[in-house]
């Protein structure tokens, strides 16, 4: 089967109109085997909106992976369109395929995919290089605050070998956002990751989302439900509904053991939390910016929380357990109450 590569046409063809950032619309994929053609996606339609977090969950082999690599533009539908902010991507060509990669498009390969010879931060700064608008000194600096937010500025002259595989999972994260891309392709983002260090990259995952950017995770992990504002069960080439899905990576049991792990460190969390609260409050301060409190956390809890920081605080706030509200992330409380009795 030999697919048609589209010669190079006007933008403005091919454009609709749609809320949706990405549409897939009964799109197929066959691969050639020798002689036999071997179906990968059979008859996908899906609708994604502007920030989501989709989770495309299913057993190896169930065409996960084939649908991300087809809506990152890696390759050409059988059959269908996929539409990325309305443009219909079947007619685009590789060229204009490759520039829409390059500015729009961040893709987590799932075994990370660095050059062995770089360091951290060289690695980073490649798709800053491809894209030309920054000096090396600006690609440079861009490149070191992205690692500092995932918390690898400190290893910024390591090389891969000298990383673990969380560590090395982050700074392919970081390359990911180098260019500032509205889409996130995540390709089994847990899934040569031990269950906590699975976990921390989830949830720098999910605050990276919270910025803006529209995330698609392949995965088999069960765990990556917890994180996604959307699940898609897919198996055989197609979307599942109301079956279960058979060949996830998380048992009951070890499910029944990250929701007990994740409730421990909320607690903690919110202890933490009143107890700096209370401080505040005795030196008569009553007005106390979220990123103060969450700064007086530890680390570890913090990577280990099952929500966001700002939502566990508004949670304690519905409860009563703090009598304030929020306005502008700053923590206003309630001076007339008597609160925080130890």
């Amino acid at each position: 089967m030999v697919l048609h590569r589209p010669k190079k046409i006007d933008q403005n063809i091919g454009i609709i109109e749609t809320k949706y950032k990405i549409l897939v619309e009964g799109v197929h994929k066959t691969y050639l085997l020798g002689t036999t053609a071997v179906p990968a996606l059979r008859g996908m339609d899906v609708k994604i909106k502007p920030g989501e977090f989709l989770g495309l969950m299913g057993p190896s082999g169930c065409g996960k992976t084939t649908l991300l690599n087809l809506i990152g533009g890696l390759d050409y539908p059988t059959r269908g369109k996929i539409y990325l902010d309305g443009k219909d991507m079947s007619l685009l060509d590789e060229n204009q395929l490759a520039d829409l990669r390059r500015d729009n498009i961040g893709y987590v390969f799932q075994f990370y995919n660095l050059l062995p010879l770089l360091t951290a931060l060289e690695n980073v700064m490649i798709p800053l290089h491809f894209q030309g608008t920054l000096s090396r000194r600006a690609r440079k600096r861009k490149a070191m605050e992205l690692l500092k937010l995932v918390k690898l500025d400190e290893r910024s002259h390591h090389t891969p070998s000298e990383l673990s595989g969380g560590e090395q999972q982050r700074v392919a994260i970081a390359r990911a956002f180098a260019n500032d891309p509205s889409i996130v392709l995540l390709d089994e983002p847990t899934g040569d990751l031990d269950s906590k260090t699975g976990i921390e990259i989830l949830n720098l995952l999910r605050d990276l989302n919270r910025k803006g950017a529209t995330f698609i995770s392949a995965t088999h992990d069960a765990a990556v439900s917890e994180y996604c504002t959307r699940i898609i069960h897919i198996r055989d080439g197609k979307i599942v509904k109301g079956l279960e899905v058979s060949g996830l990576k998380e048992t009951d049991e070890m499910r029944e053991a990250r929701l007990s792990l994740q409730s421990e460190y909320k607690e903690r969390c919110e202890r933490k939390i009143l107890e700096f609260i209370r401080s505040e409050k005795s030196q008569d301060i009553f007005e106390i910016r979220i990123s103060k409190i969450k700064d007086s956390i530890d680390q570890e809890i913090l990577t280990n929380l099952p929500m966001y920081f700002d939502d566990l605080v508004s949670e304690l706030i519905d409860k009563e357990d703090i009598p304030g509200k929020i306005k502008s992330g700053v923590l206003i409380l309630e001076k007339t109450k008597n609160v925080f009795e130890a």
